[in-house]
């Protein structure tokens, strides 16, 4: 079944990010966003994939501890 634009993130979407960093109670700055860029840039590049969803990206995160303030 294909992912829905709603499961996709888009990364150059500073509001998608923000809600990211919302849910996982990190503040809303500029160095948040490009650590999530960059984790992004990883995971796509680590499991093959051109898109990531939500649920893919925040399971990510918790298992890498990213550097989020």
């Amino acid at each position: 079944m294909a992912n829905t634009d709603k499961e996709l993130i888009n990364f150059s979407e500073e509001h998608e990010l923000n809600h990211i960093l919302r849910k996982l109670g990190k503040r809303q700055t500029q160095a948040n966003r490009t650590i999530l860029q960059d984790e992004g840039k990883k995971l796509k590049t680590a499991s093959g994939k051109r898109t990531l969803t939500h649920a893919e990206f925040e399971t990510h995160l918790k298992s890498t501890n990213a550097a989020l303030e």
